[in-house]
């Protein structure tokens, strides 16, 4: 290892994998990857990369706009580690050694987040397919049927490594739905077959926050991907939708099923039992992921925007979780927190607040809360969500203002 491999590598390890994993710890990130970049050149270069491009955020104190290979060091130096890792599995993947191939998977997890930072969704993709299909040795949906199916029912002997990969995946597959829409009939019908196969008829008992992340992970990858397949269908005038009710139905039961899990979960704690801020921030995270897919469910079977406005209590419990959860992350690790996150967290929540929830008080407290912290949590920007719910209070505003013209007896447009 260079001077500068070592330097960045140990701001890898140090200071990007502790702020990233802020909201719940992981084991490929704390201990995996780390481990594996002993092993692994290419997977020590990989996260040099991704600890050499994180630095560089963190001091220009914004997530990446884009690179630039002119006129920044670290900028150049991350990409000549990435393109380091990528010789080094080519030179890996030679061996036949079966080893191998969690090398790949491992830094296709690190490439995924090295494109997040640099705003590229496309190519984080790319590596997310390419690791699916390494991972279930099956393309499309096929492969993310049999991930998460294995994540659903893995056998209590296989090996940790596999499993923390799984667990990966299957988090990256459910952040990466609603910017990958293919819903078709075909593919609602594929989903309906996996689904009663295997998540609806799981009985769900917990023992550790990590066990209720890892079902709720790939149980939100349904309901959303439910939610995308659902839209146009309940467009098309020849849809059943008396179908749709019906799986809608079941994957409501099931999510309820899994909340009472983990109330009992909760209820087992000893009285005694003190929890760290990180863990009372999991469990704040959890809440706030059982509510958010609540609401979703309450309402993707309706077409009008309307029906968010009986909403109004859950929008203003999503944002004081999100205050809490920022606040918390704020006295662990200062005032300027992460550029970017491996959980989907608290952008989701108040963008969906900004953009849906009328009440105006509450939409401004969400978009504080947005701007009060630029960063990435997978393939969520919250300077996105920030900017596009400004244009969207803009154009209702413009709309109210010119309704109230013409019931004034003003011309459009005008107001006096």
């Amino acid at each position: 290892m260079s001077t500068d491999e070592r330097r960045c590598f140990t701001y890898f390890q140090t200071h990007s994998v502790p702020r990233m994993v802020g909201f719940f710890d992981s084991e490929l990130w704390q201990r995996l990857v780390l481990q594996m970049s002993q092993a692994e050149t290419a997977v020590c270069h990989a996260a040099v990369a991704l600890g050499a491009l994180h630095e560089d955020s963190e001091a220009r104190g914004m997530p990446l706009q884009k690179v630039d290979l002119d006129r920044n060091n670290h900028h150049r130096f991350a990409l000549e580690q990435y393109s380091k890792a990528i010789a080094a599995l080519q030179r890996r993947l030679q061996s036949n050694d079966p080893q191998a191939r969690l090398a790949v998977l491992m830094c296709c997890v690190t490439f995924i987040f090295f494109e997040y930072l640099q705003g590229n969704r496309g190519k984080a993709f790319a590596h997310l397919q390419n690791g699916l299909h390494v991972l279930a040795n099956h393309k499309g949906e096929e492969a993310r049927t049999l991930v998460m199916s294995k994540v659903l029912h893995q056998p209590a002997n296989g090996s940790a490594t596999e499993k923390a990969l799984l667990r990966a995946f299957a988090q990256l597959d459910a952040q990466s739905v609603h910017f990958r829409v293919s819903g078709s009939v075909t593919t609602l019908g594929a989903q309906n077959g996996y689904l009663a196969a295997d998540l609806l008829d799981q009985e769900f008992s917990f023992n550790s926050l990590e066990e209720v992340k890892d079902k709720l992970d790939p149980f939100a990858s349904i309901v959303f991907r439910f939610r995308t397949t659902c839209r146009p269908l309940l467009r098309n005038p020849t849809t059943d939708i008396f179908h749709l009710s019906i799986q809608h139905q079941k994957i409501r039961t099931q999510l309820m099923n899994h909340i009472s899990a983990f109330e009992a979960f909760m209820s087992r704690l000893p009285p005694t039992k003190t929890t760290t801020p990180k863990e009372a921030r999991s469990i704040n995270m959890i809440r706030l992921h059982h509510l958010i897919l609540i609401v979703d469910l309450e309402t993707m079977l309706s077409l009008s925007e309307l029906i968010y406005d009986s909403f109004l209590p859950q929008f203003q419990t999503f944002v004081d979780l999100c205050d809490r959860i920022i606040t918390s992350m704020r006295a662990e690790y200062g005032k300027d927190l992460s550029k970017i996150v491996t959980d989907m967290g608290v952008i989701a929540p108040l963008g969906w607040t900004s953009l849906r929830c009328r009440d105006l008080p509450t939409r401004q407290r969400a978009l504080r809360l947005l701007d009060s912290w630029p960063h990435c949590e997978g393939p969520y920007d919250s300077r996105f969500f920030a900017s596009l719910a400004r244009q969207v209070i803009a154009i209702e505003t413009e709309g109210e203002t010119a309704g109230l013209g013409r019931k004034e007896g003003f011309p459009s447009g005008t107001t006096n």
